[in-house]
């Protein structure tokens, strides 16, 4: 059996942008994935929710991210820009989980074969339930660089 790739969205969908990372699982469980895929709402739980990560061969993180940057820009990340790199300012509202687990996976040895961080700038950060329609016109693009970004572009089918 192959090892899982694991698409892990965070934020809180009550807070408009900073839902993004559940907004585009949302969407990818539109989609007809492999069988090694497996899709997570991390919600605000962020990284608790995520299987043992010696399993995972490749963990994608999506969740918004302030780079100071237009919104929507679109930042694909490397464990190494946020653990390395102390003055890094794309912060995201859940980072330190992902340091912190990033970091002691890394020591242990256990880091997964690949992890890539998405994240998408947001416009707003306010009580709703939808995402801006910045965001939203964004969400196509965003699903094209996880699918290309995983190497998945011949093998996902769109639900839609």
């Amino acid at each position: 059996m192959s090892k899982k790739i694991v698409f892990l969205g965070l934020g809180n969908i009550l807070l408009k942008d900073e839902g993004i990372g559940v907004h585009i699982i949302q969407e990818l469980e539109k989609c007809s994935l492999p069988e090694n895929c497996e899709l997570i709402d991390g919600g605000t739980a962020g990284l608790d929710c995520l299987p043992p990560i010696n399993e995972i061969e490749k963990l994608v993180i999506i969740d918004a991210i302030k780079g100071h940057k237009a919104p929507g820009t679109i930042y694909s990340l490397r464990p190494e820009h946020l653990i390395e790199d102390s003055s890094c300012e794309a912060l995201s509202l859940h980072q330190v989980g992902i340091i912190e687990l990033l970091s002691m996976a890394k020591k242990a040895g256990s880091l997964p074969g690949e992890v890539i961080i998405i994240g998408v700038e947001p416009k707003e950060i306010g009580w709703g339930l939808e995402l801006t329609d910045c965001l939203k016109q964004k969400v196509p693009a965003i699903i094209s660089n996880l699918v290309n970004l995983t190497g998945l572009k011949e093998r996902i089918r769109s639900g839609k």
